[in-house]
């Protein structure tokens, strides 16, 4: 056996003891039975919002948003009504693969949400996780490190699937239950081969620290929740048959990554689980552009009408099939023709900035701010009121069946804090337990949709996992309260590591009977771009968006 594993985490994207304490009494998921069985286990709460780029970020850097910069997939270009991709630029330094890189341990890192670009780690590698190009070699460091996972897999890795094909967020008449069996199998293809990926790698490129990321439990329980859960409007006994067992087959593959990982790096290397969110059914969206415009905060103007339409003349050659004029001409084919265009689909480009005083932004609300928006019109003086304001409206607002819609309202300075803050939204909202999800469509009546046949049916909740199994824990002893902030100190503690005293997260000195005094690192907090402009190209920075857009995370 490799015996230098200091550490290794599997990371299980979306994981919830809702659906693995079940199936372990079920006498299913033996490995990870194991692990809660002869370590210490708890729920992790996840970040605000409970979604995979903050709450991994948070995860591993022990910070808040408010210090390490991702709220989001995508964050706010301040200055600007425009946004760009995260990425890894806006942390790196502050994450425990950096740290223990710098103390010189080697550290392989696979398929870990928010590490694209990847960055270079002492003595081992690094393969991005999402949001990356699904292709090319910049999704690794060392770049030969993908001449390695070609030769493994036989061709190129790819990381995730393209979800701009699999549009997730539409209703339609009825539920085209093929569909869901081409994007079935190829999850779990691209998973299987991440395995064959890390079986490789711990034989070949053994480290003292190894951290992944399963992610084929989370795109399984956005994409067939409904199949197994008889309170979504969307299940039928057709689905349930056909579908019933992908949530669950995906976490008997997630055991399966856990069991190999075991088997090579040996029972007495220390092993922790983490998730980053836990998950659960989703019954509604909520059209918080629609309630924006009745509440007079948003107005936009109204479609049909003329516009100014911009064209360029190579274009026209190319829409006429005359593509090889557009080549002669050269820099003139980019001379802009204007001509008058008839907009029939509103978009967020008919929001009449000078009469709005509030926008959606990130899953939030965001103040059209004089001198932080280039076209503000709610003064510094009656920031706090608007939001105020804005707050007890929110909390009016009643779900179809008339209970309360919101159970959670957060102004950003109440869950941020640090530098960053001012790239989130304003206001954050929750509605029904997590079960309803705003969706800023635009010119739909209702302020609430059932989800029924759009391909998600399931979303995130704030209950996530954490285990550690290492000798000297107390087996199967259960902690309370644990926050996703508190894993990256305690796992640092737990390998007797120095945790740097600029790490927000608590010690969970409780995983032992009797808890040791930790090691402090006292050198300052390391400094990273703290720009949200994303370093990767346009024509990439598209790709990225429309997959993440198919996948229900940008509008």
């Amino acid at each position: 056996h490799n015996h230098m594993t200091k550490l290794a985490i599997i990371g299980i994207d979306g994981a919830t003891y809702e659906i693995i304490h079940p199936m372990i009494a079920a006498g299913e998921l033996p490995n990870i039975a194991k692990i809660l069985a002869e370590g210490v286990s708890g729920a992790l709460e996840s970040e605000k919002p409970p979604m995979t780029p903050p709450a991994w970020t948070s995860m591993f850097t022990g910070l808040n948003p408010g210090k390490h910069g991702v709220f989001h997939f995508i964050g706010r270009n301040l200055g600007s009504y425009q946004h760009s991709l995260k990425n890894s630029g806006s942390f790196v330094g502050k994450d425990i693969m950096s740290l223990l890189s710098k103390r010189g341990l080697s550290v392989g890192s696979l398929s870990v949400p928010m590490t694209y670009p990847p960055y270079e780690v002492h003595d081992g590698y690094m393969v991005s996780g999402i949001p990356m190009p699904l292709t090319g070699d910049s999704v690794a460091w060392p770049p030969e490190i993908c001449d390695d996972m070609r030769r493994i897999l036989g061709g190129d890795y790819v990381a995730d699937v393209e979800y701009s094909k699999y549009d997730g967020d539409t209703e339609t008449a009825e539920d085209d239950l093929n569909l869901y069996s081409e994007l079935r199998d190829e999850l779990f293809h691209l998973e299987e081969q991440r395995l064959a990926i890390q079986t490789n790698f711990l034989r070949e490129r053994p480290t003292d620290f190894y951290f992944t990321v399963i992610s084929v439990t989370d795109r399984c329980q956005h994409y067939f929740w409904k199949f197994q859960d008889p309170s979504h409007a969307g299940y039928t006994e057709e689905g349930a048959k056909l579908y019933g067992e992908v949530i669950k087959d995906s976490y008997r593959l997630a055991d399966k990554f856990v069991g190999e990982a075991r088997a090579i790096i040996g029972d007495d290397a220390p092993i922790a689980l983490v998730s980053d969110h836990g998950f659960g059914p989703q019954y509604h969206d909520f059209h918080i552009n629609t309630w924006l415009e009745q509440q007079g905060y948003l107005v936009r103007k109204q479609v049909p009408y003329l516009k100014w339409g911009k064209l360029h003349l190579g274009g026209i050659f190319h829409r006429l099939g005359l593509g090889f004029i557009e080549n002669i001409l050269g820099p003139l084919g980019k001379i802009p023709i204007y001509r008058p265009k008839m907009k029939k689909k509103a978009d967020a480009s008919d929001i009449d900035w000078s009469q709005t005083k509030a926008f959606a932004a990130l899953h939030g609300i965001c103040v059209n701010l004089q001198d932080r928006e280039p076209l503000g019109i709610v003064s510094e003086n009656d920031y706090a009121a608007t939001i105020d304001e804005i707050i007890i409206k929110l909390r009016d607002i009643k779900m179809p069946d008339g209970s309360v819609a919101c159970d959670g309202i957060f102004k950003k300075e109440d869950i941020y804090s640090g530098p960053r803050t001012a790239e989130a939204p304003d206001l954050q909202f929750q509605m029904a337990g997590l079960s309803c999800i705003t969706k800023e469509c635009w010119g739909e009546s209702e302020l609430f949709a059932l989800r029924k046949n759009a391909p998600i049916s399931g979303q995130h909740r704030f209950n996530g996992i954490f285990a550690i199994s290492k000798p000297g824990v107390e087996a199967g002893k259960v902690i309370e309260g644990m926050h996703i902030q508190d894993t990256a100190p305690t796992l640092l503690y737990a390998i007797e590591q120095a945790v740097p005293v600029w790490m927000e997260g608590s010690i969970r000195g409780d995983i032992y009977a009797e808890p040791a005094d930790p090691k402090w690192d006292r050198s300052p907090e390391p400094q990273s771009d703290s720009t949200s402009s994303s370093n990767t190209d346009d024509d990439q920075s598209q790709s990225i968006e429309d997959s993440l857009r198919g996948l229900g995370y940008l509008q």
